[in-house]
């Protein structure tokens, strides 16, 4: 059995027509068709109610790298000395891994380290803020940046030296392409034979900067492009923009996606002709969402609640022998990735880690060497049962988190959101040193129990409660109604924390200490 991951950074469920486009049609009074997508989806199950775990970008690729939740321990940051991240255990049963991707963050100084489980890698560069070309522009365009344009802009122009490309030649189909190509030369039925492939591809897109082709926006927004468009727009309030700006923001996320959907079938066409779906497992996903207005934001703002239009994420997954065309409405999220394919490979974890055999391609160092205990109890849950058909339950509650920030609970009923408290402490755990922290500075590390402490900042919000059926756009706050709800849903998070072993202090943090 091979395995084909699909990580698309920054995709909406609500823009994706197998779940459903009305509210995001309403803005262009036309329906917001996905199709290749949505074919996708029908050979698979879509799950209804799949969720991040961590937040932002990396978190949620150690989340899930490594099957377990990350935000109760630490921040952005590259995987620990002592993961178990799923790559190296595939690559242990001589699984090929292969890694495509314009996903920057991968390479950067405080990640940097999550390709190191592939045999092989391929970074299409120059995405945002990506370091790749050091020419300046010299047309002014940095000194005109205001809140429609972020300096993630000026260095996307520099990259591309400030010139529109053909369709082909952006970024997402790019990406795809050279999956596609990587399929034709190591998914042959020759090679299949002798080695099974593990294929990730990540696309940055639709995350910002936007730079759709024109006729893409123009599907959408027939009354013409304006000079100053808000390809790149400054996180935070939607206040500094006017209503024409939020829709030609709109407008250019959407067209972005339309981009990427074509691409996406681009690629799924070569699975079919390459006959794989017979012996393919097929996981398409996303980190998180993003801001267009929704609750007064714009982007991925600091210190803000998690709220739906980010946390409830679109993922699909096809199994050869799972039912087509289905829909389960069990409360799923990313870490339940890892457990789901290795139960569909028959791979079980590591025992013994200290006797396993090296890594071909390893080196000195062995595959296991190093491996915690902690890291083999994995939090995430098998849904390979769901695939094929099955009735059972994953869960009670999901909960989404920033490191030190707002913590998301939810039933799937009721959302509920819980600050930390003011008189609190915060510690971020692992050796290595605190990447983007994003809430406060590093302390001191302790040796002894392998932490850093933390300086940071108090957010200024209170605790929110919503019920998401009768209210999906969570604009009715009920926390001062329904206490009982509240304390229901409280007591869920704390038998989470028990379950997950958290760290001690987050009862306290979280004004949950009974």
């Amino acid at each position: 059995m091979n395995v084909i991951f699909i990580m698309i950074d920054t995709l909406r469920r609500d823009h994706l027509s197998c779940y459903g486009t009305e509210k995001a049609s309403q803005y262009f009074k036309k329906q917001i068709k996905t199709p290749h997508f949505d074919q996708f989806a029908s050979r698979g199950t879509i799950f209804e109610q799949a969720y991040l775990g961590s937040f932002p970008c990396m978190p949620v690729r150690r989340d899930f790298w490594t099957g377990r939740y990350e935000f109760p321990w630490r921040g952005w940051g590259p995987l620990e000395d002592d993961d178990l991240d799923m790559f190296n255990l595939l690559r242990s049963h001589h699984y090929i891994n292969m890694l495509i991707s314009d996903h920057y963050h991968i390479l950067e100084r405080d990640a940097g380290n999550y390709h190191f489980g592939f045999n092989g890698w391929d970074m299409i560069r120059g995405q945002e803020h990506d370091p790749y070309l050091t020419e300046p522009l010299n047309n002014g365009i940095k000194e005109s940046l205001d809140h429609t344009r972020s300096g993630a802009w000026y260095l996307h122009q520099k990259n591309l030296r400030g010139n529109q490309r053909y369709e082909e030649e952006l970024y997402a189909p790019q990406v795809f392409r050279r999956a596609a190509s990587w399929l034709e030369t190591n998914a042959t039925e020759k090679l299949k034979k002798d080695r099974p492939f593990c294929l990730m591809v990540e696309c940055f897109d639709p995350h910002e900067p936007w730079d759709p082709p024109l006729h893409r926006v123009e599907e959408l927004y027939p009354n013409g492009l304006k000079e100053k468009m808000p390809h790149s727009p400054v996180y935070g309030s939607a206040n500094r923009f006017n209503e024409e700006e939020l829709l030609q923001m709109r407008t250019l996320y959407t067209a972005e996606l339309t981009l990427v959907d074509h691409w996406f079938g681009y690629f799924m066409d070569k699975v079919s002709q390459l006959n794989l779906w017979d012996d393919t497992v097929v996981v398409v996903t996303t980190d998180h969402g993003f801001f267009l207005g929704e609750h007064g934001l714009v982007g991925k703002p600091d210190l803000v609640p998690l709220y739906s239009d980010m946390s409830h994420i679109p993922l699909m997954i096809y199994h050869p022998e799972g039912k087509p065309n289905s829909r389960s409405s069990e409360l799923v999220q990313l870490i339940d990735i890892f457990p789901t394919i290795i139960d569909s490979l028959n791979i079980d974890l590591p025992r013994n880690v200290n006797s396993q055999k090296p890594i071909a391609g390893s080196g000195h160092k062995k595959a296991w060497e190093g491996i915690s205990e902690r890291s083999l109890q994995l939090h995430g849950k098998s849904l390979l049962p769901i695939l094929k058909g099955k009735s059972i339950s994953t869960r009670q509650a999901v909960f989404s988190g920033k490191f030190g920030d707002m913590i998301r609970v939810s039933d799937g009923k009721w959302s509920l959101y819980l600050p930390p408290i003011e008189d609190n402490e915060l510690y971020w755990y692992g050796v290595r040193e605190p990447g983007r922290t994003f809430i406060g500075r590093r302390g001191e590390f302790e040796q002894e129990n392998q932490r850093y402490t933390m300086e940071y900042r108090i957010p200024s919000y209170k605790k929110e409660l919503y019920h998401v059926e009768l209210d999906p756009t969570e604009g009715n706050n009920l926390s001062d109604h329904h206490h009982a709800e509240i304390e229901r849903l409280e007591q869920l998070f704390i038998l989470w924390l028990d379950e997950i072993d958290a760290p001690n202090e987050m009862k306290k943090r979280y004004g949950v200490l009974r």
